[in-house]
């Protein structure tokens, strides 16, 4: 599942909505935009070791990972 940052801190699970299988679009420039995760019995996204390791890779190199997207300007 896509989930889209909603919400202030991107590494809690509550920081997030489920916006189904399609990417979203995100204004901004080098924030975390969306993630790929699996769900928990909550709804909410699993951020495991290695989304949390992809989430850092992604902010540290300003590109994105395989299972997370950054917001770009055009």
């Amino acid at each position: 599942m896509v989930f889209k940052v909603h919400g202030a801190d991107s590494c809690f699970p509550e920081s997030y909505i489920n916006v189904g299988s399609a990417p979203p679009n995100c204004p901004g420039k080098g924030k975390i935009c969306a993630i790929y995760a699996e769900v928990d019995e909550f709804g909410k996204p699993i951020i495991d070791e290695d989304l949390k390791a992809q989430m850092r890779t992604a902010l540290d190199t300003n590109n994105n990972q395989t299972r997370v997207l950054l917001s770009f300007n055009n």
